[in-house]
């Protein structure tokens, strides 16, 4: 059954929240991994980026809470050698996940799928469907890959 397979979750941050954290708050080692606090500040403007990860969480555990419990500190978003995000899931659970992240200039948006392994088909589809899904979301002229 198609929805016994498939979850969706989805998040949206004002980025705003971010820059009025102080980098060495506990907050940033309670939910983010060493990795993602690395990608985060090696951009010039880290907000964003650490807003676009924290919906990007957020929209995996919504989407994964429906099939197994699991917190925003079990999911990290890593970055594959051409930018795309992907998820490690540091729990057992035997589906995968597929992330699209965006952000605007002041907002940081999030869709994540979740699909059971046994159900794998064409995820490059899949993909192009989240990235969609993002786009529409997030004011014209607004979306920040």
């Amino acid at each position: 059954m198609l929805k016994d397979n498939i979850a969706i979750g989805t998040d949206i941050v004002e980025i705003e929240r971010f820059r009025s954290l102080d980098v060495e708050s506990p907050f940033f080692s309670r939910v983010f991994s060493e990795n993602e606090i690395a990608y985060c500040l090696s951009h010039s403007d880290p907000a964003p980026h650490f807003a676009a990860n924290f919906a990007g969480k957020e929209a995996v555990v919504k989407a994964m809470n429906s099939k197994c419990r699991i917190t925003v500190n079990l999911v990290e978003l890593l970055r594959s050698e051409d930018g795309a995000p992907y998820v490690v899931i540091n729990s057992d659970c035997d589906y995968d996940v597929h992330v699209s992240l965006s952000h605007s200039s002041t907002h940081a948006v999030a869709v994540a799928l979740v699909v059971h392994q046994s159900y794998l088909s064409n995820m490059s589809e899949v993909q192009g469907i989240l990235e969609q899904t993002v786009k529409q979301i997030l004011p014209e002229g607004e979306v920040h890959d």
